[in-house]
């Protein structure tokens, strides 16, 4: 009897003190400007792609390639200081300078690749798998912003596997020129590395992007992404050699981004071409990628 008593007096005073509104309320305070979403968005996919650890170990073992070039160039520069000093003439081989594209291009290439398998490829898959679309866009934010966000935060993390171990090697190699008209000379080599950097993250970003944006399988996004950078590869570097075509090797990725850095950096080019040819179809691919990405952004559809 006194438990129903007190179990009455609780429900009367429950409904005396009325029920609490824990509904959605309408935020409406002030938000941030429309450009600074931007950055916003790419610090936190940032943030996001940083929890993985395998991100972390491309990052770390991508930098194992510096330490090798570096003691290479250590050693051809001291070398060659000596032999000015002496009579003695001795053909080094390579320019130290080659070894700083040795390490760019040739070492950095497959951690960039692995890193754009890791953050690029999965990047708008996953999104579009889990319905993460609704979580972005019932924000203040746009397509372009997420888009952009996206392009900005894994363009950063393939960039730095191949400008910081270049510009390391650049700044060793100023620092070790045997007076000011030779490290006159080498200065060029750091705007080489930022422009390829550049380059080198574009092309491996936005068709992966562009890939990821068609399907919501990861696992069909990867293989076509390794078989489109890879597989045109020997065949066009095979035709162009037999056959004595040097256009056609052009089809490869890898290729175009070889003949472009040797370029820069004043290394004797694979194929007798122009560079406006390799860099004309990085830069078509790039912008295709670009077109594909942005349509198929607009043909989500978010309920809110």
């Amino acid at each position: 009897m006194a438990d129903a008593e007190n179990k009455s007096a609780g429900i009367a005073e429950s409904k005396s003190a009325g029920i609490r509104d824990l509904g959605y309320a309408r935020y409406d305070g002030p938000r941030l400007p429309p450009r600074r979403r931007y950055a916003v968005l790419a610090k936190q996919h940032l943030a996001l792609f940083w929890r993985g650890g395998l991100v972390k170990a491309v990052l770390i073992v991508g930098m194992l390639p510096l330490l090798i070039c570096a003691v290479v160039m250590y050693f051809k520069l001291q070398a060659a200081k000596a032999l000015a000093a002496s009579s003695f003439k001795y053909n080094l081989g390579s320019p130290p300078e080659q070894w700083i594209y040795n390490c760019v291009y040739w070492c950095q290439l497959w951690f960039g690749f692995a890193m754009s398998m890791l953050v690029a490829a999965p990047a708008i898959s996953d999104d579009v798998r889990t319905g993460a679309f609704h979580f972005y866009f019932a924000r203040p934010v746009s397509k372009s912003h997420y888009a952009v966000g996206k392009l900005i935060a894994i363009s950063t993390l393939i960039a730095v596997l191949a400008a910081g171990p270049g510009f390391l090697l650049g700044v060793m190699r100023l620092s070790l020129a045997s007076g000011s008209d030779d490290a006159l000379k080498s200065l060029p080599i750091l705007l080489a590395v930022l422009m390829y950097a550049l380059l080198f993250a574009g092309t491996l970003t936005l068709p992966a992007l562009a890939l990821s944006s068609l399907t919501s399988k990861t696992g069909h996004v990867m293989g076509g992404w390794a078989a489109l950078f890879f597989l045109p590869w020997p065949l066009g570097e095979a035709t162009a050699s037999t056959a004595d075509m040097p256009y056609v090797a052009l089809i490869s990725l890898p290729t175009d981004l070889r003949l472009v850095a040797q370029w820069l950096f004043g290394v004797t080019p694979s194929y007798d071409v122009p560079v406006a040819a390799p860099l004309g179809v990085l830069l078509a691919v790039c912008f295709g990628s670009a077109l594909v990405l942005r349509a198929r952004l607009e043909k989500v559809e978010v309920f809110a």
